[in-house]
């Protein structure tokens, strides 16, 4: 399993929302750069990197962000957030992005979205609460569920989904492992990333027994809950 650390990005700066809030959001006063640089000293391979500003106002907002930490480190970074149109996916791509993290424009399943080119490239990004899909940074509420919405990319060939619980994020309390054991036991072939209440390494070793294929790590790295290299010695004992 892997562990992927994560930068969120409000103003070219690292935050964390509490429940997808943006009204309480968290500045921690760290450079993107030098925090992506820190996470790969420790032993990381992989870096999620979320452009919150994007999320927000529908269009790519820290791209120059995503080229400086692919120049500076050799991350894998997947990166999401405001990424509407093929036209800002190919720009992140193109910025150096190993793969891009599609939500909103996914739930348009109707829209002649075109991603047959480069399914491999796309991580499908589902942030839901109570088991419904929220879309536009986590500000619009659908009535789509989480299985309806898989099953459907699923047959347009997606195959890694990376999974927010909401409520969970930012929070500290646990991620929702029975949200992730019944997805992983109703979709056997697809990769799936937990998103969301991450708080220490028995979490992390709970979700690998469910069978996750990645958690992604955020406040408990910034609050210190969780030491980098104990969590990477938790994943080596696999």
């Amino acid at each position: 399993m892997l562990a992927i650390p994560a930068i969120d990005l409000i103003n070219g700066k690292c935050v964390r929302l509490f429940q997808g809030d943006f009204s309480k959001a968290k500045n921690y006063n760290l450079k993107p750069v030098e925090q992506a640089k820190a996470f790969e000293d420790y032993g990381f391979s992989h870096l999620h990197l979320v452009d919150l500003d994007g999320a927000k106002h529908g269009t790519p907002k820290n791209l120059k962000v995503l080229e400086k930490i692919v120049v500076s480190t050799n991350l894998k970074v997947d990166f999401g957030g405001g990424l509407r149109s093929i036209e800002s996916v190919e720009s992140a791509l193109n910025a150096g992005a190993w793969k891009v993290n599609l939500g909103t424009i996914l739930t348009k399943l109707n829209l002649n979205f075109q991603i047959d080119g480069i399914k491999e490239k796309v991580i499908a990004a589902i942030d839901c609460e109570n088991r419904m899909v929220k879309t536009n940074g986590w500000q619009n509420q659908t009535s789509i569920t989480i299985d309806y919405l898989m099953v459907e990319l699923m047959a347009k060939g997606l195959s890694h989904f990376t999974i927010t619980d909401i409520k969970r994020d930012g929070t500290l309390t646990a991620p929702a492992f029975n949200l992730y054991e019944r997805i992983k036991t109703k979709f056997l072939n697809v990769t799936v990333w937990a998103s969301g209440g991450v708080s220490s390494t028995s979490d992390i070793t709970n979700l690998r027994e469910i069978g996750v294929d990645g958690v992604i790590v955020g406040k408990a790295l910034y609050e210190n809950k969780i030491n980098p290299k104990e969590l990477l010695k938790c994943l080596q004992n696999e």
